[in-house]
């Protein structure tokens, strides 16, 4: 609510009123662009340390999760977008942490994999990130952290 500078008129006398700003709500959405913008930077600054942007993290992660890829299997799961993707993995590909192999299956497709060097580098990463989540959610009890990861995945499906 804003109160303007002004003069009101109650007892018939004039008073002075100063200006008065009670902020607006900060909207939820608000609210979870700014944990996940703060927690995003702590990400990024624990892998720049070992040389990774978070894009290249979520893509080194998804493959030693779930296994060799296609780009448009890597676009849905990562949510990176194809141009830039394809930069993303080109730059772990000079590293040697990821290749590009010919689906067997379908040969119009290129499937990308973790090299070895891209498993061990999620194996040594992997604690530190989970240590940066720990450090984000530390003020909420494990109940907590369980509602809030069903709350996340809901919204998220939604």
């Amino acid at each position: 609510m804003l109160v303007r500078r002004g003069f009101v008129k109650g007892d018939g006398k004039k008073s002075h009123v100063s200006d008065q700003t009670h902020p607006p709500r900060v909207s939820d959405l608000e609210m979870l662009r700014q944990v996940t913008t703060a927690l995003t930077d702590r990400v990024a600054a624990t892998l720049a340390e070992h040389e990774l942007t978070v894009d290249q993290w979520n893509v080194l992660r998804s493959l030693t999760v779930s296994g060799p890829q296609s780009m448009s299997d890597l676009v849905e799961r990562t949510r990176i977008t194809g141009p830039t993707l394809s930069r993303v993995v080109d730059k772990l590909a000079e590293r040697a942490l990821v290749y590009r192999n010919v689906d067997a299956g379908d040969r119009r497709r290129v499937l990308v994999h973790a090299a070895d060097r891209g498993h061990k580098l999620v194996t040594q990463i992997a604690p530190l990130i989970d240590e940066v989540e720990r450090h984000g959610l530390a003020s909420l009890s494990a109940s907590e952290v369980s509602t809030l990861r069903t709350l996340l995945a809901r919204v998220a499906s939604a």
